[in-house]
Parts: C-alpha cells; sequence; structure tokens
C-alpha cells in the first residue's frame, strides 16, 4: 500500500506577521491569510541546499559513519 505524503508550506504575511500553513498542493495560488484576510500568494518551498532527498540522505548517512564507533557495552 502506498502513501501520500504532503509538505506543509508556511508563508509569512507581510500585513500581520501570521505564518499561515498550506498544503504543498496550494503552491502557486492564492489564498487569504486566515488573521488578517490578506491576499497572499502560496510559494513552493524551496529545496534544502538545492540537493535532492537522495543526496540529502548520502549525506546525512555520511555524517553517520564519521561519529558511529559501534555499539560498546558500558
Amino acid at each position: 500500500m502506498g502513501y501520500i505524503v504532503s509538505q506543509v508550506i508556511t508563508v509569512n504575511c507581510s500585513a500581520c506577521g501570521g505564518q499561515p500553513q498550506f498544503d504543498d498542493s496550494e503552491a502557486g495560488k492564492e489564498a487569504r491569510c486566515p488573521l488578517c484576510r490578506k491576499l497572499l500568494v502560496i510559494t513552493p518551498a524551496k529545496p534544502v541546499g538545492g540537493l535532492s532527498a537522495e543526496e540529502q540522505m548520502a549525506r546525512y548517512e555520511d555524517s553517520l559513519k564519521e561519529t558511529d564507533w559501534g555499539h560498546q557495552p558500558c
């Protein structure tokens, strides 16, 4: 069974300082701030460091290897 994972996009409202969140499927659309009703454009989230998910995971696994000395009894 496959699962669909959606992410949340947080938008900063310049009118009230609120940080409403929207589903990533709303990226590129307009919505109103739930606090002040200002019209906002939901901009897509930028990838972290411009790396793909596979590249991020590889870097994470490499960082674990640098600090993992194995399990040793106390």
